[in-house]
């Protein structure tokens, strides 16, 4: 039976028969992956501490015909603070939720792991919500979906006014004439301009950049309606735990342009 190493973070992990686990990884090297960490819903299981959520370690694991098998985990990073404030915590799932859904088994993509790693380093010191939307921003670009910020994504004129028209179904923000076959909603043009610092800013300085409530709940909500629409997945993080309300009124067809809160 092959066996294989594995520097790798925990991204999601469920109940599996009476005391093990089934874990998803997200390795440096392989990319995403599943095994099955034995007996470690038991109290004496010396493994149970390594196979907790979002720890980063480094895995020794028995490949099998159907599920392989983690044969010894050394935890490097447990990130205690994420299990100890709600936002945090919060913040941590919306990310490892949105790089499950948005990536394949066996697909390597360092730069990824790197970007997901160092968020949640992050989120130790800066405000949960700038790094999560920093960090949705950038696996878009990473994965080829980045979002056409402040141009027309149709016909490429710039776009201008206090609002502009974003549509998820698009793929960006569209002009007047443009918008009129598209869904989609309305947001200001100071939340678009700050989503392109979010990409351009350096990943470790994201304290410097300013934002108040209503961007922060404007960009929240935008980009989810983006992720769900091209992942075709709810994200179920960010319903929970985010401080955006419901967007009644403000996702619209583009014909109907004065719909805006």
């Amino acid at each position: 039976m092959a066996v294989y190493h594995a520097d790798a973070l925990v991204i999601r992990s469920r109940e599996f028969g009476e005391s093990d686990r089934v874990l998803t990884l997200f390795s440096r090297e392989l990319g995403k992956l599943q095994a099955v960490a034995k007996g470690v819903r038991k109290p004496k299981s010396r493994q149970r501490a390594g196979v907790q959520l979002f720890t980063y370690g480094d895995f020794l694991i028995h490949r099998g015909k159907t599920l392989d098998t983690v044969s010894q985990c050394s935890p490097r990073e447990s990130f205690p603070y994420l299990w100890n404030d709600l936002d945090r915590s919060f913040a941590a799932t919306g990310i490892v939720e949105l790089l499950d859904i948005s990536t394949v088994v066996a697909q390597p993509n360092p730069e990824l792991f790197a970007l997901t790693l160092t968020c949640l380093f992050l989120l130790e010191q800066f405000d949960p919500s700038l790094v999560l939307s920093a960090y949705a921003l950038r696996l878009m670009v990473l994965l080829g979906y980045r979002p056409h910020l402040g141009e027309c994504l149709e016909c490429g004129v710039k776009v201008s006014g206090d609002r502009l028209f974003f549509s998820p179904e698009a793929g960006g923000t569209l002009c007047g004439q443009c918008r009129e076959t598209y869904s989609g909603r309305w947001i200001r043009a100071g939340s678009i301009a700050f989503m392109r610092q979010l990409i351009r800013a350096e990943i470790t300085k994201l304290d410097r950049l300013r934002w108040n409530a209503w961007m922060q709940q404007e960009i929240l909500e935008t980009l989810r309606l983006y992720l769900e629409y091209k992942f075709e997945r709810p994200l179920k993080s960010w319903r929970m735990g985010s401080l955006t309300r419901d967007d009644v009124g403000q996702y619209t067809n583009g014909k109907e342009g004065n719909k805006f809160e």
